[in-house]
């Protein structure tokens, strides 16, 4: 009788063993640049069917110039896009989507997939009751880079905008995104400051000092200039990405090659400044990883009456930290 129970436990743990392992199995599907690809395309049809149906029409896609994205810079968007969504659920009374979050974690097409479907999921029930009927299913794609994945998600992201009720993404929105980078990057010096030794007093203090805009010389952050233009802010924002190209050297990182003006023939909105401020939030939290600091990129706060001079001055002053810490670390 014992030696049969003995048995029947041992039968039971092989099974619960087996169980687990196939479980872990199931779980570690991983998905690839493509099948994300496929599902952002079936979402934005979803959407652009939405928007027909709300009478939406002549829609002017914006074009990322962004060749050399990666998974990251794509999860950033998406965060984006689910916020939207989220705004979109609360001011319809719908069951909003839960909120992903940045962190400093290298994330893969896997973990982009997962938010895809959170998106898909609620545009369907949204299509679904406003009387259409799903009659088209989601297309098969295959070489897919992260850089097609980011492009189609660009589109996406500017369609929720538009059911939101926006005709344009504007510099207050575009401000709220480079607001969140700059308070991130403060938070990051503050910690490496902290870190330094107490010997290192210099360090620690030009760390600090420049999270106010402030130089231990005396000298300050130039203020606000008035005036400035997307096109202004853009070019400021090549100089951060040049910036976080030079910070990932440091730490033996590939840099990420930026785009220049001409890819814009002359006419830049304040949504291609935006796609820059998501770029800026990925690469924050990438280069987190290498320096061990493991807090996450506060939520977007909405601003309001801001201009791309007010946009231009927040990437002014990410620019000068990201000087201070290549110069001072």
């Amino acid at each position: 009788m014992i030696f049969k129970s003995l048995k029947l436990r041992y039968f039971i743990c092989i099974f619960a063993a087996s169980f687990a392992l196939t479980t872990t199995a199931h779980a570690a599907k991983k998905y690839s640049p493509s099948q994300v690809f496929a599902g952002v395309e079936y979402a934005n049809k979803l959407l652009s069917k939405i928007l027909a149906k709300k009478n939406i029409r002549g829609i002017l896609i914006p074009t990322s110039r962004e060749k050399a994205a990666k998974p990251m810079h794509v999860y950033e968007l998406h965060v984006s896009a689910l916020a939207e969504l989220y705004q979109y659920a609360i001011k319809n009374n719908r069951r909003p989507p839960p909120l992903a979050v940045s962190t400093p974690i290298k994330y893969t097409p896997t973990d982009v997939y997962y938010l895809t479907q959170l998106v898909i999921n609620n545009l369907e029930e949204i299509y679904k009751d406003s009387g259409g009927v799903i009659d088209f299913s989601m297309a098969t794609h295959t070489g897919k880079s992260p850089a097609n994945v980011f492009q189609e998600l660009f589109e996406l992201y500017y369609r929720l905008n538009l059911l939101n009720g926006k005709s344009k993404v504007s510099p207050s929105e575009v401000y709220s995104h480079i607001y969140r980078a700059k308070q991130d990057l403060q938070n990051s010096l503050r910690i490496l400051s902290r870190r330094l030794e107490n010997k290192k007093e210099k360090e620690k203090r030009l760390l600090i000092t420049a999270t106010y805009g402030l130089h231990t010389n005396g000298s300050v952050l130039t203020p606000l200039e008035k005036g400035k233009t997307p096109g202004d802010v853009m070019l400021i924002g090549f100089k951060v990405r040049n910036n976080l190209n030079a910070l990932r050297a440091k730490n033996k990182m590939k840099e990420i090659k930026v785009p220049i003006l001409n890819d814009f023939n002359g006419k830049i909105r304040p949504i291609d400044v935006f796609l820059q401020t998501q770029f800026i939030i990925a690469e924050l939290n990438l280069l987190k990883i290498p320096m061990d600091i493991n807090s996450q990129t506060s939520a977007a706060i909405p601003a309001q009456n801001k201009t791309p001079s007010d946009v231009h001055q927040e990437m002014k002053h990410i620019n000068y930290m990201l000087k201070r810490i290549i110069a001072t670390l």
